[in-house]
């Protein structure tokens, strides 16, 4: 125990665990943005016997304590595969949530530093929950307005003590909002140069761009998978993921997944790009709040007033048809499917800054950053 009293302690039982995932209604009390996580899944998430990351990789997770109180929490995490992979001895920390008090948050970074040095690691990075496709890192712009699905969401004060204790910004990823008023809420009005350039990609290699076919789910899945993997591999953080993981996130996320917007690029019915966008429903988890309610709440995802805006996730197009105008089809697509259904906006979330690409495309089409989320990196070797 410090001489302030705070003393840290590992999260070793279930009810240590349940009072760790339910310590951010404390910190987000007075947030109206903030959105609750489901209480089970998070549970779940953190626990090895449940978790597919514990398969992979090693994580514990800490709480701050003082009179009892937990003021923070922490999981520091190291994922094997991924080290392989990459060829590094890195590091993340997760999980991170803790009141404005520095001391408090020192000795959570102590913690992770101590952690992941103990197990050979030379730099630390994050906040990552286990993942850089889920929720990356804290917000630094953007506190105002309601979040997307899968993009942070943290008070102000944390990115000031991260930068405190002597973390270095990692990358930054950012939030679009894209409005379709500028183009008179018409597909024929977008920009001239992203219709010539789809209208060119369309012709040159006969692209075929179709909706998602759930009745076909195991064989669409094997397809996306596979663009997944082979697509975003250039990226910074692209490791492939394997069949069994890939196969879970997808049946997490087919409760939410609407193929309306969900787009396959084909080109002679071989599979060449994925799009996915899907409907934010985190008005609807404010409601849940950390809750499944004991009557189906899937149902309620059918009702329009709990979808606040259709945010994409996913825009992936084979290397050898990369930079040849599919992904303007893409754009096109969802663009023009949303004007006829009367959408006023969309949200694309998160753009990595190194994808120097992404953000020029979406920025052509009038898109204008409206959150910024940043990760952070600490040299510990």
């Amino acid at each position: 125990m410090s001489e302030s009293g705070f003393e840290v302690i590992e999260v070793t039982s279930r009810k240590d665990l349940l009072r760790y995932v339910k310590f951010p209604w404390k910190v987000y009390a007075n947030q109206p943005n903030w959105i609750p996580p489901l209480i089970k899944s998070r549970m779940n998430r953190l626990s090895p016997q449940r978790s597919y990351f514990f398969k992979q990789g090693d994580a514990n997770s800490f709480m701050v304590i003082k009179d009892n109180d937990i003021l923070g929490t922490i999981t520091p995490w190291m994922n094997h595969r991924s080290n392989r992979y990459k060829n590094e001895k890195a590091a993340g920390f997760g999980y991170l949530e803790f009141f404005e008090n520095y001391e408090a948050a020192r000795l959570l970074f102590d913690k992770a530093v101590e952690w992941s040095r103990d197990r050979g690691a030379t730099i630390l990075r994050g906040p990552l929950f286990f993942s850089p496709q889920d929720s990356p890192g804290v917000l630094i712009e953007g506190f105002e307005s309601f979040p997307p699905p899968l993009v942070c969401y943290t008070p102000p004060y944390y990115s000031v003590f991260l930068e405190r204790y002597g973390f270095k910004k990692y990358r930054d990823a950012f939030a679009y909002r894209v409005e379709f008023s500028q183009f008179q809420n018409s597909s024929d009005h977008l920009p001239s140069k992203l219709l010539n350039v789809a209208r060119a990609a369309q012709k040159r290699y006969d692209v075929t761009i179709r909706n998602l076919r759930l009745d076909r789910w195991t064989e669409e899945l094997e397809s996306a998978m596979y663009i997944f993997n082979e697509a975003l591999g250039f990226q910074r953080e692209g490791v492939p993921m394997d069949e069994a993981e890939f196969m879970k996130l997808a049946s997490e996320l087919r409760q939410i997944i609407d193929p309306r917007y969900v787009f396959m690029a084909e080109v002679h019915h071989r599979p060449i790009g994925l799009y996915v966008a899907f409907p934010n429903y985190n008005k609807l988890f404010q409601i849940l709040n950390g809750h499944i309610l004991p009557f189906s709440w899937i149902h309620l995802l059918n009702r329009k007033k709990y979808r606040t805006f259709i945010s994409t996730k996913i825009l992936g197009v084979l290397e050898e048809f990369r930079n040849k105008g599919i992904d303007a089809l893409f754009y096109f697509k969802i663009a023009d499917t949303l004007m006829k259904q009367g959408e006023t906006w969309i949200d694309y979330s998160l753009v990595a800054e190194e994808n120097k690409m992404a953000n020029r495309l979406v920025q052509r089409l009038g898109g204008t950053v409206y959150k910024i989320c940043r990760t952070y990196k600490l040299d510990i070797g």
